[in-house]
Order: C-alpha cells, then sequence, then structure tokens
C-alpha cells in the first residue's frame, strides 16, 4: 500500500551510477528526456559504468544544460 503524499518513481540505475559532466557534442545525439536531436552545442552527457564476470559495459546519456538543471532539481 503506498504512502500517502509520497510520488513513486520508477527505479533507474543509470541515475545512482551516472558521473555527468560537460560536453560539446560534434556528431548527433538524442536528448535522454526530451528525444530531440542535440548536436553543436554543449550538453551533459552522463556515463554509467556496469561491472560484472565480463567486460565493463558504458551507457551514455545527454542533457540540454537547462533540462539537465531542472531534471536534477527534480530528483
Amino acid at each position: 500500500m503506498p504512502i500517502p503524499g509520497m510520488i513513486h518513481k520508477p527505479y533507474d540505475s543509470f541515475n545512482d551510477r551516472a558521473y555527468w559532466r560537460l560536453k560539446f557534442l560534434w556528431l548527433p545525439k538524442r536528448s535522454a528526456l526530451t528525444g530531440r536531436w542535440l548536436f553543436l552545442r554543449f550538453v551533459y552527457e552522463g556515463i554509467a559504468m556496469y561491472t560484472g564476470p565480463g567486460d565493463p559495459v558504458f551507457e551514455f546519456r545527454y542533457h540540454e544544460p537547462t533540462e539537465h538543471i531542472i531534471w536534477s532539481l527534480k530528483q
């Protein structure tokens, strides 16, 4: 039974492992928040590394700077 007043958010392990940095994109990438194409601009790049019995796996996500600030404040 959910607790009244609490907002249930789905768990995303990427957010727990991600390291965010500001980077200039030369090649087009999709925004993880809006799905818009991002290129030839500064964006926030999130990098998460997953380890296991084999080689480590890296996952990348991209946010526009204003969207990233709003997203991080809502966290």
